[in-house]
């Protein structure tokens, strides 16, 4: 019994924090799915394939300390089939800014198993090697990790210093990002950033700051994660432009947003709305605010009759 209570807490865990974890490729948002049905054993397998010691319905990290690891799910190699990321934040434990993930698939046997292992910000580009996405991982510096037939490999050297420069904004600083983060409505306690009654929370990583219609300017995508805040889609995001000597919300929405390559007014990009399913709503904006313009199919007829 005490087993099983054990599984059972571990199962619960893992879906209370199995829509925290935003991940992003590029210029577009890598589409992050509720996580798959599975059993209570095989929940706990993927804990352990992960990294993760069970122990007394907690998650203990390689350190021994107890931890409350992340887990987002994607397909990485558009098969069908769903791989897991699961990412750690513990800074004593992993050093740096503290960020150590595990990227798994399931072999053959239907097991978890580890792809891709290390310490740092994980991410995606839309560039893609044996028919999956390569990783970005930034640490010391900035690493495109290739998928080598059995999993990923970490190259020795760092992206060049063009490449790393490419994926660091300019011209934004830590005041503008907690001035933008208070402009969303936002509030910093215990370090991080609160939302819908401290039920959400907010992060903007540094892909997330870019120039969005090319007029020179930086704008700052807000990501908000939380079930109490979205449903089973998990997450939210604000597209947050300089005001005078502030910010402003240009545009919030549900979702996971993909930016594309088509434009509207002013040269803002058209926002894919992701999330679970295969029918995504596309926004553009008509000179004064985002509006629906088209749907976007995953699969050929999944927006047949809507």
């Amino acid at each position: 019994m005490a087993h099983q209570n054990e599984v059972g807490d571990m199962r619960r865990t893992m879906l209370g924090f199995a829509l925290g974890l935003t991940l992003t490729a590029g210029a577009q948002a890598q589409t992050v799915v509720p996580p798959p049905k599975m059993s209570q054993v095989e929940g706990v397998q993927l804990f352990e394939a992960g990294g993760f010691k069970v122990a007394g319905g907690k998650a203990i990290n390689v350190c021994g300390t107890a931890s409350q690891p992340k887990f987002a799910f994607m397909d990485l190699n558009g098969d069908g089939a769903l791989e897991a990321a699961a990412v750690d934040k513990n800074p004593s434990c992993y050093g740096g800014d503290g960020l150590w993930f595990t990227l798994l698939a399931k072999g053959g046997d239907g097991r978890w198993r580890a792809i891709a292992r290390d310490s740092g910000a994980l991410g995606f580009e839309t560039s893609r090697t044996n028919g999956w996405l390569d990783v970005r991982v930034t640490g010391d510096c900035v690493r495109i990790w290739k998928h080598a037939g059995d999993g990923y490999r970490r190259p020795a050297a760092c992206a060049p210093a063009s490449f790393a420069k490419a994926q660091t904004a300019t011209g934004v600083t830590a005041a503008d990002r907690a001035a933008a983060l208070r402009a969303a409505g936002f509030v910093s306690q215990g370090g991080r950033w609160l939302g819908g009654e401290g039920h959400c929370e907010a992060a903007i990583e540094p892909s997330d700051i870019r120039d969005l219609n090319g007029d020179g300017r930086q704008e700052i995508v807000i990501t908000e994660t939380g079930t109490f805040c979205y449903g089973n889609t998990g997450q939210g995001f604000y597209v947050m432009e300089r005001a005078g000597n502030g910010w402003r919300t240009l545009f919030q929405s549900q979702g996971i947003p993909e930016f594309l390559p088509t434009k509207g007014a002013g040269g803002w990009p058209d926002i894919v709305l992701g999330g679970p399913g295969f029918c995504f709503p596309v926004v553009r904006f008509n000179g004064k605010a985002y509006a629906n313009h088209r749907q976007k199919e995953e699969q050929p007829g999944a927006c047949s009759g809507r």
